[in-house]
């Protein structure tokens, strides 16, 4: 029954980061009809994409001064209503910056939204079953890819892509439902009477924690620097239609939804630390065959574009689970904000790379010099492994600390 319980908690999870997750990602393959109707360049695609991720990363810095006060249960539900009134904002925008300031709304109150995701995780899933735990919401990515991208595709082919929005909207407001019937209450306890400001200075200066900062950077640098361009670049350079392109979707989606649980397990069994080394370099593959991908074969570009979604969010698996045990359990919710702050900044930053690197000739012509961005991920990437072995030493210290072994 207790694992039953669990079970029903961590999907309930999943599907909020469904919801989230689609909201974005949806802005990707949606590009070239915003492209269009918005007569808009690559760069200004990008800060329609950035703009959400800057909105989350702003909100998330102001939230993590008081979201440890807060009981998470009324956090989650806030949070989540408040990013589906910026995705309705979205679904009835008729203009370029009515869909901009849509995306910053959804972004202020989105964003946050995984940190406490990641908090409940924490706070309520043994240690041992953390990696299962995270791997079931990562799969939420795969589900959106598989499920969510091809029905709103459909849906914007039939009523156009504002329709899109408004359908995320009616699918949030009944997981709202489930949220505050479902939801655990959780409140920590605070031992000292220190200033919020306080408080979060100590977080964010902290020796301790600057890995796990510079670990999550690092890791979403090194796929979202190509991310927010796979589907405009599927159609302009590779000559992939909208029928294939949900198809790629639906195909990677779902060997993305079975890897990530088997990831996730993998990384309980044989070590998170382990995990992150064998998949970040196998990830880098995919990201330049991807890069430098040319029309031809079908099947050679669902092969490439399928290990890409795999392996490139395969990575946060072992990542996300390692930094959620180096905290200790009464900094969690607002180390996990900060955590998801950074997040969104270099999702942001790596749109907005991504677009300064890519150059057009015109609103119809190929992407040029996106190799190059393919090469700057597998950078990023190369960093990310030098930041784990320090993130898994800060939690073999709170290990130490939690048994009396440091004073």
């Amino acid at each position: 029954m207790f694992f039953a319980r669990e079970s029903c908690f961590v999907f309930l999870l999943s599907l909020i980061q469904f919801t989230h997750i689609l909201d974005f990602m949806i802005m990707m393959p949606l590009g070239r009809n915003f492209e269009s109707q918005f007569q808009i360049t690559p760069k200004e695609f990008s800060v329609l994409i950035s703009s959400y991720t800057y909105s989350a990363f702003f909100a998330g810095i102001l939230s993590s001064l008081f979201i440890d006060r807060f009981n998470r249960r009324i956090t989650a539900l806030f949070l989540y209503s408040g990013f589906i009134l910026g995705t309705l904002l979205c679904g009835i925008a008729n203009t370029y910056w009515l869909l901009f300031a849509g995306r910053i709304l959804a972004g202020a109150f989105g964003g946050i939204i995984t940190s406490v995701l990641f908090s409940f995780v924490g706070d309520l899933i043994p240690e041992e079953r953390r990696g299962r735990a995270t791997g079931v919401i990562m799969a939420a990515f795969s589900a959106a890819a598989v499920i969510g991208v091809p029905i709103s595709l459909e849906i914007s082919g039939l009523f156009g892509w504002n329709a899109v929005f408004l359908s995320i909207v009616f699918i949030s407001c009944l997981i709202l439902l489930l949220m505050y019937l479902i939801l655990p209450h959780v409140t920590i306890e605070k031992e000292t009477k220190e200033s919020n400001l306080q408080g979060l200075n100590d977080i964010v200066r902290s020796k301790r924690y600057l890995p796990s900062y510079l670990l999550i950077a690092s890791v979403i640098l090194g796929g979202f620097t190509v991310i927010p361009f796979f589907a405009p670049y599927l159609e302009r350079n590779v000559g992939v239609s909208k029928d294939h392109l949900s198809l790629i979707y639906f195909i990677g989606g779902s060997i993305t939804f079975f890897s990530a649980r088997l990831i996730g397990s993998l990384s309980d069994r044989y070590g998170k630390k382990k995990m992150f080394y064998i998949l970040v370099p196998l990830a880098c593959i995919p990201i330049l065959f991807f890069t430098n991908l040319k029309p031809g074969s079908i099947f050679l570009t669902i092969l490439c574009t399928s290990g890409f979604m795999a392996l490139v969010s395969a990575r946060l698996i072992p990542a996300m689970a390692l930094i959620t045990s180096t905290v200790d359990p009464k900094q969690r919710g607002r180390f996990m904000t900060i955590v998801s702050a950074i997040q969104n900044l270099a999702s942001g930053m790596g749109a907005t790379i991504g677009g300064l690197i890519l150059t057009v000739k015109d609103i119809h012509s190929p992407y040029q010099n996106f190799e190059w961005v393919g090469i700057l991920a597998v950078v990023f990437n190369v960093a990310a492994l030098v930041c784990v072995s320090k993130v898994f030493s800060s939690i073999e210290y709170l290990k130490l600390k939690q048994n009396g072994g440091v004073i």
